[in-house]
């Protein structure tokens, strides 16, 4: 079967897009930094998984893959990120310099590492989680929606410079996902939030790994430069 790579791999949408991906019987090399890599391992013991660590918040300046792992590669799915709220007086040069590289500048080192074993595939892929607010933008979130829309920005831009090639190019922009970034929030903020949502529900990392799968597919070859949005009607 495939062979992916998926950054961001120990947070909550990329380890549903990991398990998913194993399930369908493909290949991951699977990045994370902070989390324990011997839980990793147990949880994904016996597993097609290879687990390679780096920290996105410092630039990168050379490919941290081994040449394998990008050799005839079939896609890049990059689910890393971090939210960062303060207010626009309150912004620091260290914030902005964190949120740039984890969710613009190494993305595009990331995506240069790869762009030569994706042109090995019939059907070479790049799917970026973005955000609703890369969309819309949130107050007290200008830093983190600003890096969000510009990853929009940046897959729209080399879908068009991929499009006489085999690789399609798409983002995916969930609302609000139930995971430990929105766990981050008191119960009442949570609260407040849902009730302003269409749906009355926050959304499931399954239904955006889901999203992904579809862009990932064979069937989807003419789908490129779009961004599918999984926020159950809250932003149309």
């Amino acid at each position: 079967m495939g062979k992916y790579i998926v950054i961001g791999a120990s947070g909550d949408i990329g380890k549903q897009i990991t398990w998913d991906l194993l399930n369908a019987g493909h290949e991951v090399i699977a990045h994370y930094y902070s989390a324990n890599k011997s839980a990793l391992q147990q949880e994904f013991l016996n597993q097609s998984v290879t687990f390679i660590q780096f920290d996105l918040s410092q630039p990168i300046e050379c490919s941290p893959f081994e040449p394998w792992m990008t050799s005839h590669l079939n896609g890049l799915i990059y689910a890393a990120g971090t939210s960062y709220f303060a207010p626009l007086t309150d912004i620091t040069q260290h914030a902005m310099e964190k949120q740039f590289n984890m969710h613009f500048s190494n993305l595009v080192k990331i995506t240069q590492f790869v762009q030569g074993g994706l042109l090995q595939n019939a059907h070479g892929r790049i799917v970026v989680i973005s955000s609703i607010w890369g969309e819309t933008g949130s107050a007290t979130e200008s830093i983190y929606s600003g890096m969000k829309a510009a990853q929009i920005g940046f897959i729209q831009s080399i879908a068009k410079e991929f499009s006489m090639t085999s690789i399609t190019a798409n983002v995916v922009t969930p609302g609000i996902v139930n995971g430990k970034m929105t766990l981050q929030l008191n119960e009442d903020d949570i609260q407040q939030i849902v009730a302003q949502l269409p749906q009355q529900r926050l959304i499931l990392p399954k239904e955006v790994s889901r999203a992904v799968l579809y862009l990932l597919d064979d069937l989807s070859q003419s789908v490129t430069g779009t961004v599918l949005r999984v926020n159950g009607g809250w932003y149309i």
